[in-house]
């Protein structure tokens, strides 16, 4: 789970820190469908609806494998709600620190932005080609294509230390949709 959850953190800090320099504060939110591969225990292959919503919010949305199909996870601040349709069950409960990676990671990241405009400069001429996180995970970033405006990453290579742990292949980006804030409640 640890896994997803720095997948999860990369994916959407980078992408709010590096998206638009001049204006990425002017993304409230995006909808990324993304392929993921893990590498740890075999690979392990899955498909996902990710939505963002500043200032806190993230909603994942498994499409597959089958088995774990439905399956929604939710981060709104301080708690996780997450729904199993294969049990019928919703559970909620408050977070501790090491999971509220997600939420520390984008504040971590946005401030790194306005610290060092060197990277952001390298990322935005496409030369930078991995970046190292607040906990020491490193990130390669490839693919790099212009969506609404901003450059947005479409592969991403998750290391710890230099062990592959996953691969994440963004197939589509949706910035600034309509969203209710319904979507990131459960009934």
């Amino acid at each position: 789970m640890k896994i997803i959850k720095l997948t999860l953190i990369f994916l959407l800090s980078f992408v709010f820190a590096y998206g638009n320099l001049n204006n990425f504060e002017n993304i409230k939110n995006l909808v990324a469908n993304i392929d993921e591969t893990t590498y740890i225990n075999g690979t392990k292959n899955s498909n996902y609806i990710l939505t963002f919503k500043r200032p806190n919010q993230v909603k994942k949305e498994i499409e597959s494998p089958e088995l774990n199909k439905g399956e929604i996870y939710i981060y709104d601040g301080n708690q996780k709600i997450v729904y199993l349709p294969f049990f019928d069950q919703i559970t909620r409960e408050n977070i501790n620190s090491d999971e509220n990676e997600i939420i520390d990671a984008i504040n971590y990241i946005l401030n790194l932005e306005n610290e060092n405009r060197e990277l952001a400069k390298q990322y935005n001429e496409k030369k930078l080609k991995e970046i190292i996180i607040k906990n020491g995970t490193k990130v390669g970033i490839d693919d790099l294509k212009e969506i609404d405006g901003y450059l947005m990453p479409f592969k991403f290579t998750i290391y710890d230390n230099d062990t592959k742990i996953a691969t994440l292949l963004v197939k589509k980006y949706s910035i600034n949709v309509s969203l209710k804030s319904e979507e990131f409640k459960l009934k």
